[in-house]
């Protein structure tokens, strides 16, 4: 992060080389274009996502109920 923005100057957005490319080992670990493709597990409709996506939405319904809930018991 020291290399990206040094704040040793009292205008470090205006560094001379702001337009440089930054290179992919600076923030990814190595062997990270080594992953043969397609090999993450993510399956657009699979069993797996519907089961979380109903987990989440079941989530923001109790959050938002609870929220209700809580607006209506403090106001009365």
């Amino acid at each position: 992060m020291r290399k990206w923005l040094d704040l040793s100057h009292s205008k470090p957005w205006e560094s001379p080389d702001i337009g440089r490319k930054i290179d992919p080992d600076e923030y990814m670990q190595p062997g990270w274009e080594k992953t043969p493709s397609g090999a993450h597990p993510y399956v657009r409709g699979s069993r797996h996502n519907k089961i979380g996506m109903w987990i989440m939405c079941t989530y923001y319904v109790i959050i938002v109920g609870m929220v209700v809930r809580l607006v209506w018991v403090l106001n009365s």
